[in-house]
């Protein structure tokens, strides 16, 4: 089995997909300081010249679904996403993590689906070079591409957290990371 050597539970595809994520993370950042310039720049040309910057607005909204899509696996794996805990909470461990694990599956299925919807809607958008069209024409595959690409390492995320949840029902120790690795909120 797979799992006995550490490869799913906390080994090499974990720790491949704890990097994917915390890369995708960072591209959003970038994302967040290219629409930071763009409105500082709008907002002083408009201010100096009394004429706005072009096609803002229109990067603006495509980048806004980079930066909440490609940061998605990684708030998974920091476990930063809202939650309800006012039942689990009161349940013993074991109990929690079983209710936590029935809920993940059905998660885990809508996410997927989602995946797979939207991997196909970016492939078409990416073949037929889709565009948002405003004052300037603004590319939108990019944007569904990054849609697909950070639904798929959430997906990823939230198999681990099934797969801890799994273990921790059996009454086995769910995977941590090594006491060597650094806090991944530190390095972004």
């Amino acid at each position: 089995m797979i799992d006995q050597h550490g490869m799913f539970s906390g080994g090499l595809v974990r720790k491949t997909v704890h990097q994917i994520t915390q890369v995708l993370a960072f591209i959003a950042v970038l994302c967040i300081v290219v629409i930071l310039f763009a409105i500082v720049a709008d907002v002083t040309r408009r201010t100096l010249f009394g004429k706005s910057v072009e096609g803002v607005v229109e990067l603006g909204e495509v980048m806004m679904v980079a930066i909440v899509f490609l940061g998605l696996g990684f708030a998974e794996r920091r476990g930063a996403h809202v939650s309800m805990t006012l039942l689990v909470r009161k349940l013993s461990p074991r109990t929690a993590a079983i209710v936590n694990g029935l809920g993940l599956l059905l998660v885990v299925a809508v996410v997927g689906w989602m995946v797979y919807v939207t991997a196909d809607r970016a492939l078409i958008s990416f073949a037929d070079r889709e565009f948002r069209f405003g004052l300037v024409r603004i590319p939108v595959w990019p944007a569904r591409i990054a849609i697909a690409v950070g639904l798929a390492a959430y997906f990823l995320e939230l198999i681990f957290r099934l797969i801890d949840d799994v273990r921790a029902a059996m009454g086995r120790a769910p995977a941590t990371a090594a006491a060597d690795e650094p806090d991944p909120a530190h390095q972004i």
